[in-house]
């Protein structure tokens, strides 16, 4: 199975009401979400389930390559807005999913669960995803250090 795993694109610092769960994408996120669905026209990858945060900026994300993802279906999860990779990892393993899975997220965590599933060093920037291959049938087995990248997508 692939776990890929895409942190938000790039956001304000502040949000109208403060709170940083509110913080909406900028002009120059749409610009990179642009980048990553040219990415995918090359690159395309199916998905039988999709994870996401339930903040804003997350959501946005979302809202801005939904189609490439026709009919799948799409859990925003309230643990995992700034969620550690320990409790990403929990939710990717309660999904029991057979299928491939995306996870729409937030640095630092995003990028601790890629390193520690790899078993190297990845920084995710705005807007970049890592694509990880386990030699398991189900997102129940997933876990440190056996997580191979097959994939990544860096915006220019």
């Amino acid at each position: 199975m692939k776990l890929h795993l895409l942190r938000h694109a790039k956001t304000n610092q502040i949000s109208p009401t403060g709170e940083d769960f509110d913080r909406e994408l900028l002009p120059r996120a749409y610009e990179q979400l642009q980048e990553f669905r040219e990415f995918y026209t090359q690159n395309p990858f199916q998905v039988g389930h999709i994870l996401c945060s339930s903040a804003v900026r997350t959501r946005q994300t979302w809202a801005a390559i939904k189609d490439l993802f026709p009919g799948v279906s799409i859990v925003f999860v309230d643990d995992l807005y700034l969620a550690s990779s320990d409790e990403m990892l929990k939710i990717i393993n309660a999904l029991q999913s057979p299928e491939d899975v995306l996870l729409i997220g937030h640095n630092e965590g995003i990028s601790e669960l890629a390193s520690e599933l790899s078993a190297g060093f990845i920084l995710l920037k705005t807007c970049g995803l890592v694509s990880l291959e386990f030699p398991f049938e189900s997102s129940a087995m997933v876990s440190k250090e056996t997580g191979v990248l097959v994939g990544s997508f860096r915006v220019g």
